[in-house]
């Protein structure tokens, strides 16, 4: 195989190479937890939160209303045990009673409002919950699929660097400096092949002269147009 036709050879393994390269970068760059997740993740704990702070709101509700009853069952108990007798103090009783009482109904009316949100939020946090674990499932699935991608492409690219030296050994030390400059000085296409007279690296037709010498292999020429070393085979 001539030169050109093996740095052709070279350019596809570098062109396979900084593909899978590029494509490991983003397998990479895609593990570890998703912003979906996360952010499900904060919606539960969110929902959590304000739940939690409903049901302390609750039990401290149920704490002060047992208190008004317990308060009410000795002001009843005293009020009809008949061991009262002052009027001013039996009125007394009655005024307290009728606090007691008011006082418990505004506070039950409270309870009621309590949990009904509780129960508006546990049903919120459900929904959230069930969403946490569809979107957890299908992270994992992905996160999966990826982790054999990156095992996939991390073998191929040992693969291709073994090509690469082998390739490289067999070359002349200026074709490969050409070689590397071409490929730096161009987006890291340096060889492209020539086909019907057209340049595979920018699409323009090369000098009818040009083309029938590359298709004959005879001497080493380049696009008039992008610069890039011309393979005919």
């Amino acid at each position: 195989m001539s030169v050109v036709g093996q740095l052709y050879q070279l350019q596809l393994v570098d062109s396979e190479w900084d593909e899978k390269r590029q494509q490991l970068e983003l397998v990479e760059e895609s593990l570890g937890e998703s912003g979906d997740v996360l952010r499900a993740r904060e919606a539960v704990a969110e929902t959590e939160g304000g739940l939690g702070e409903l049901r302390a709101q609750l039990r401290a509700l149920d704490l002060e209303v047992a208190g008004l009853n317990d308060k009410l069952k000795k002001n009843q108990e005293r009020l009809y045990s008949g061991r009262v007798r002052n009027p001013k103090e039996l009125t007394g009783l009655q005024e307290e009673a009728t606090y007691l009482r008011r006082r418990t109904s505004e506070l039950e009316d409270e309870q009621l409002e309590l949990m009904i949100a509780i129960e508006e939020d546990e049903a919120e946090l459900a929904e959230r919950q069930a969403r946490l674990r569809q979107i957890e499932a299908m992270w994992r699935d992905d996160q999966a699929a990826l982790r054999n991608k990156k095992e996939e492409l991390d073998l191929r690219l040992v693969e291709l660097e073994e090509e690469r030296e082998d390739m490289r050994a067999r070359l002349g030390a200026s074709d490969l400096a050409n070689y590397d400059d071409l490929r730096q000085q161009l987006g890291g296409i340096g060889v492209v092949r020539l086909k019907k007279g057209i340049c595979q690296g920018c699409g323009v037709d090369v000098p009818t002269s040009m083309a029938s010498a590359v298709a004959r292999g005879e001497g080493v020429h380049y696009c008039t147009i992008c610069g890039r070393l011309l393979y005919g085979g």
